[in-house]
């Protein structure tokens, strides 16, 4: 029976297969030939019958470095396939007899298929303009802090504190730091920087643009196995090591040696750095088939056998990971996995193939350009192989049981530890939106975010420090009354926006920027994204879901990486203020439904014990004040986001959400419209010249005003114009005394700009809104009346009026008080005190605060909010009283000090048993 389907499989071809144009040198597919061969030969022997020629075809599409589609590694595809193209068996046996596959390898059946749709490619004015900002002058210090980090962490290799063994595991590190912000712009400034991008190859639209042969080289395909991902690793340093080394030779003298390179190499465009490529490419195959070719066979097996043990299979990484999601306990269990996971990198492999090449590259490197590592202090960087977008690298390839950065990083362990005596100052540099970089050469065999490799020795902390506002206008280049201005507000934040000012005109970068913020599709993040970017939302430290979403959230949207501890335990991230991008969530907030449902979200993300909602209303001011700005600016349809300039000039046209909006219109619409007939006509000529611009919240973590800080303590009538430059208001620190919240008003003058203005003249136009919140069930009216601005926290004293605010949340009564004192005494006015408006406002509602009835949603939030802070949604009554007994001493209140009653405590009497 099996011959005569034999016989059939030999029949002549009915049908042709095209072939496709070559796409691998002679070295490579020699080098596959010879994989091939080995792998079959252990199974077939003589003429090849039809499950045979199924193995073969699976072998050659597996062993193609990723060239063909891998669909066919499934035998029964491989089946349907050699079933359907009698031909096929011909060549699969004419191949086996010659030992030659390219002509398999070359059908155009087996490519790979394209995509459907391929992304376009960035039209050439725009890559003009996008490179032009590239080479302008860097701006900040940034790269003087990333070197300094550098050049301590190369103290810090070459032995471990007080003599005892090494304690890092190679010369590279991370830079994790949300897009806009400078990587990749940073990674092209230093001494001798080789800077490679290894975006996936489907970004076209990226850039810097991908490089395609260290991508092509690093970036492994299905297929390809961790001993030859081994060969290529140590094959591409072997490479660079090489080619860095003949590059300077060519030149005369060190000076002239860096001015070549930084010429050339740090030019995109530059034909010299396309010809390093390709002569990187060329001894990048000479050295991988040197490997693949004096690798033994013994050395192969056993190099497998160890570097396997650097990486789970999928199963195990699926196991693990359903794990952590089980339990983040510190248990007995996990106590156990982290012994075995030191047994198991204490077996790290001592050897890949082809190390010994690389290592005496790297070494002829250094001597051979001795005038350059002898320049300088000896720890400063010298060389820097900086991988741009190296986020790819950290995925598990399942089918072949590694990760590429765990043997990427095992390779620049090898070279680096070989010159730990001498500790020459040579870096790789990984960069990424991902903190998946961080976590480059963890120890798989227990978690991807755990601390060391091998033997005792850790990984450097990821740098994170990039800077903000570089391209920020001094304070006084603008009159206050155009802070609006988009042209000025772009330069707050990350440099991205004053990049690409050239680009886009204020529309299109506002729609450029929401983009960035939303991510690449619709996800549960975006509520709080929205509303994080301007309201400073406070996520429970070491919530499981707040560290995914603070994770995600720097990746994809926007948000900013401050730090990461050594131990990866913990990364702090947050949202600076950066008002533009305060517009771009403004916009996206009150698009459609949006506002309803984002509001609804966030009481989900509250209950899940995910927002802290704070103690005394934080929260619910915060979205209070701010969304009724929005709300007011928005209560006719907007005719888009952008006010034009008078001038013409696109980039003076105001944004919307930061313009100027009268402080009488202001409490008008929000407190409703008999506010200023209760606080008096004075009240109403005190402010007719007071306007408010706040598009987000700031925290602070001191008082207003420090004393002690002396020299370093900012005046506060310049801390408030800065406030009012970038249109932020603040959430004053838990223990500030007084008022918890300050909104900046600027008193403009009634009559045409003078030429001239000076910073003087605005500094003497600033004052504040000043808001306390109390979320309890009693009236703290009296408590309105002791705030004062000369309080030495605050000390804001001034001439001009400015306005006090309480707002009892929790008091069910509504009620709106203004009072405002009909003249300002003689002694009032020689202490530059100012007339005040207090506001006393109590409870949630329609009747103090009209502006809710336009939107229904709001007003729930809010009074929910209020009713989490009495009643925490981590538990009732009794919880918290059981958590007053833990805090003794923590306020003088009687649940904190009486123990008294706890003994007595029983079933479900609750409560203390003595009178109060």
């Amino acid at each position: 029976m099996e011959s005569s389907v034999h016989e059939g499989l030999d029949s002549p071809t009915t049908m042709s297969l095209s072939s496709v144009p070559n796409t691998l040198d002679d070295a490579t597919h020699e080098v596959l030939d010879k994989q091939v061969h080995e792998r079959v030969s252990l199974f077939i022997s003589g003429k090849p019958g039809l499950s045979d020629c199924m193995f073969l075809l699976q072998t050659i599409v597996r062993l193609s470095n990723g060239t063909l589609d891998p669909k066919y590694y499934d035998s029964f595809n491989a089946t349907d396939l050699i079933m359907s193209q009698p031909g096929l068996t011909t060549m699969l046996h004419a191949a086996w007899s010659s030992g030659s596959y390219r002509d398999i390898r070359n059908l155009e059946i087996l490519q790979v298929p394209r995509p459907l749709t391929t992304k376009a490619r960035l039209p050439a004015e725009v890559e003009n303009k996008l490179h032009r900002a590239f080479i302008a002058p860097y701006h900040g210090k940034a790269v003087d802090a990333f070197y300094e980090y550098l050049e301590h962490n190369n103290t810090k290799f070459a032995r471990g504190s007080g003599g005892g063994p090494p304690k890092y595991y190679g010369k590279f590190c991370s830079i994790v730091q949300s897009s806009g912000t400078g990587k990749s712009r940073l990674l092209f400034e230093g001494v001798l920087v080789l800077y490679m991008n290894l975006r996936p190859s489907d970004d076209k639209t990226g850039f810097p643009a991908r490089d395609d042969v260290p991508a092509e080289i690093l970036t492994p395909h299905p297929g390809i196995d961790a001993v030859d991902y081994s060969a290529r690793c140590c094959a591409f340093f072997a490479a660079v090591f090489t080619t860095v080394r003949e590059y300077l030779l060519v030149s005369r003298g060190l000076e002239d040696a860096l001015k070549q390179w930084n010429d050339s190499m740090c030019n995109l465009r530059s034909e010299d750095r396309k010809q390093f490529f390709m002569t990187l490419k060329a001894k990048y195959t000479t050295y991988y088939k040197k490997i693949k070719g004096n690798a033994p066979d013994d050395t192969v097996a056993e190099a497998a056998r160890k570097l396997s043990d650097l990486s789970l299979s999928a199963e195990r990484v699926e196991q693990q990971m359903e794990q952590d999601n089980q339990s983040m306990k510190h248990d007995e269990r996990a106590t156990e996995q982290a012994e075995q996971t030191t047994e198991r990198a204490e077996q790290a492999p001592s050897s890949m193939p082809g190390q010994e090449i690389m290592i005496s590259a790297y070494r002829e490197m250094v001597n051979v350009l001795d005038e350059l590592f002898r320049s300088g202090e000896c720890h400063k960087p010298k060389v820097v192989l900086a991988l741009d977008e190296a986020h790819p690298l950290s995925g598990m390839k399942k089918s072949e049981g590694y990760r590429p950065s765990t043997i990427l990083c095992r390779a620049i362990s090898l070279y680096s530890g070989a010159d730990r005596t001498a500790n020459h100052a040579v870096w790789v540099v990984f960069a990424s939106t991902t903190s998946k970089v961080a976590d480059f050469a963890a120890p798989q065999a227990f978690h991807d975010s755990a601390r060391v490799f091998a033997a005792g020795q850790l990984v450097y902390p990821p740098y994170c420090q990039l800077g903000w506002d570089q391209r920020a206008d001094p304070l006084k280049a603008i009159a206050a009354v155009d802070v609006a201005q988009a042209g000025h507000i772009i330069g707050f934040g990350r440099v991205l926006w004053k990049s690409i000012q050239e680009l886009y005109d204020v529309e299109g970068m506002m729609e450029v920027a929401m983009s960035k913020l939303s991510g690449s599709s619709a996800n549960e993040n975006l509520p709080l994204v929205t509303l994080s970017q301007r309201i400073c939302l406070n996520l429970t430290l070491g919530h499981r879901e707040a560290v995914k979403f603070s994770t995600s959230a720097v990746a994809s949207h926007l948000r900013v990486c401050i730090s990461i501890t050594e131990d990866r335990n913990w990364s702090f991230t947050t949202y600076p203020s950066e008002p533009f991008l305060s517009c771009a969530a403004a916009a996206l907030l009150h698009e459609g439904c949006n506002l309803d449902t984002f509001l609804k979200a966030l009481e989900e993300k509250i209950l899940s014990g995910m927002v802290d909602v704070g103690q005394s209303g934080e929260l619910a001011s915060r979205l209070l004040w701010l969304l009724a700005k929005d709300l007011y600016v928005r209560r006719t349809p907007l005719h888009g986001l952008v006010i034009p300039a008078g001038d013409g000039q696109k980039w003076n046209s105001q944004l919307v959400d930061c313009q100027m909006i009268s402080v009488i219109e202001y409490f008008h619409f929000v407190f409703g419209d008999n506010f200023w007939d209760l606080a008096g006509e004075e009240a109403k000529g005190a402010f007719k010249d007071a306007y408010v611009n706040f598009s987000h919240w700031v925290s602070m973590d001191e008082n207003i005003s420090v004393p002690k800080d002396g020299d370093d303590q900012l005046d506060t009538k310049e801390w408030t114009l800065r406030h009012w430059h970038r249109t932020s208001a603040v959430q004053c620190c838990h223990y500030q005394p007084l008022v918890d919240k300050m909104i900046p008003i600027y008193f403009k003058e009634n009559k045409p700009p003078r030429k001239g203005l000076s910073h003087a003249d605005d500094l003497s136009r600033v004052s504040q809104i000043f808001i306390s919140d109390k979320a309890g069930r009693s009236s703290n009216q009296s408590a309105l009346h002791k705030i004062t601005r000369s309080h030495e926290s605050i000390n804001c004293s001034s001439s001009l009026p400015w306005v006090a605010i309480l707002v009892d949340f929790g008091v069910k009564t509504p009620t709106v008080q203004p009072t405002f004192p009909a003249r300002q005494s003689e002694r009032l006015k020689t202490q530059d005190v100012g007339q005040c408006l207090r506001i006393h406002a109590t409870a949630i509602s329609v009747d103090t605060f009209p502006f809710l009835s336009r939107n229904e949603q709001l007003r729930s939030t809010l009074q929910n909010i209020i009713v989490y802070e009495e009643f925490p949604p981590n538990g009732g009554k009794r919880a918290q009283h059981l958590e007053e007994r833990v805090r003794y001493g923590s306020t003088c209140k009687k649940g904190h000090m009486r123990w008294e009653g706890e003994a007595s405590e029983t079933g479900d009497q609750g409560g203390d048993q003595e009178s109060d």
